[in-house]
């Protein structure tokens, strides 16, 4: 089961305690000591435990399940790095960055869950109460009435099945990107985004959105002294992207084989490799991918901001067809019933 501690929140703590000259074992033992929630303590105090009989902490948070697999790779590489202070510093910025940006995109989601809420409502409603409602009330009426009343309702029935299954359909597809995006869980977000690699439109979000996450964190590993060929480890371990993996698979064979970095296509465009061509130093290229990460930020928030209104506007006119079918089936057939009797009464059936 995932730990609840927040990785951001300890690490923090972390940080500005070896800032002040204590040991990281010290830094675990302050948390032990002053977390209040019971779980926690004891997390804090069995990871404690782990550093204090040698147990490297990268690997003290993955037997503990605190923190998310890049994140704990990330601390597994930076201990590895040459100033461990400085990395932890890097690793709450790169934190930070990805959870303001599912900060940014979650926020869009409220609205349109609400009117796929109320459309479902509503056509469950009309499927479930209205439509056999109205049947018991054409008993006793004229077998032309009960003829026309029972076709009419057929077409209502119909309307509700399209339109549930339209709900349906489209609210799933927003489900797969949000999983995709925010879920905690590895396995669960891993199938979301093999299912929306071949969706239209979220493809090419989840590409945007995981360039941004591996440069984020490639960026900060170069800047915190991990070597090219453990970072590019870390890349492959990281991303679920196949087209991304292979691409780095390349650019680390490529290394090994005769020493050059190859910028592929798949991961760089035309301006980013011209970047990247004119750097030297570690830290330089890591700036670059830094650059990179951000642009890739910017080209996934605009595309899930034209997601999001995209499904909007439809959540918004499946309402709209809802409330419609809900018309059809109780005013239009009491209108029915009501023209049914005033023909009867005239004479007409």
């Amino acid at each position: 089961m995932k730990n609840n501690i927040q990785i951001n929140n300890m690490l923090k703590t972390l940080s500005f305690t070896l800032e002040n000259g204590k040991s990281l074992s010290s830094a675990l033992e302050l948390l032990s000591r002053t977390s209040s929630d019971a779980k926690d303590k004891k997390t804090y105090t069995s990871i404690y435990n782990d550093i204090r009989d040698g147990v490297v902490f990268s690997r003290s948070l993955k037997k503990h399940k605190v923190g998310s697999l890049d994140i704990i790779q990330f601390i597994g590489m930076a201990e590895k790095g040459l100033s461990f202070k400085k990395s932890l510093k890097n690793i709450i910025e790169y934190i930070e960055v990805k959870e303001d940006f599912q900060r940014e995109t979650s926020e869009k989601t409220t609205v349109p869950f609400l009117y796929f809420i109320l459309a479902v409502v509503v056509v469950l409603g009309v499927k479930f109460i209205a439509i056999p409602y109205q049947l018991t009330k054409t008993d006793g009426y004229g077998y032309e009435i009960m003829k026309i009343i029972n076709d009419h309702l057929h077409v209502a029935q119909i309307m509700t099945d399209i339109l549930f299954v339209l709900t349906m359909a489209i609210s799933a597809y927003l489900i797969v990107l949000i999983i995709a995006l925010f879920s905690t869980s590895t396995t669960t977000q891993a199938v979301a985004k093999e299912i929306g690699m071949v969706l239209p439109f979220i493809s090419q979000i989840l590409k945007k959105f995981e360039k941004f996450m591996i440069f984020s964190m490639l960026g900060r590993m170069l800047q915190s002294g991990i070597s090219y060929k453990n970072v590019l480890h870390s890349a492959i371990q990281n991303t679920t992207i196949r087209s991304y993996k292979n691409a780095f698979q390349s650019t680390l064979d490529t290394i090994k084989n005769n020493g050059q970095f190859v910028f592929s296509h798949t991961l760089y465009d035309d301006l980013e490799r011209e970047l990247l061509l004119g750097v030297g130093s570690s830290y330089q290229v890591g700036s670059v991918m830094l650059e990179i990460s951000s642009r890739a930020k910017a080209d996934a928030l605009k595309l899930t901001m034209n997601f999001f209104r995209l499904i909007t506007a439809m959540a918004l006119f499946l309402l709209s067809f809802a409330v419609f079918v809900e018309f059809w089936t109780v005013v239009l057939t009491q209108i029915l019933i009501e023209k049914g009797l005033i023909d009867m009464q005239k004479g007409g059936f």
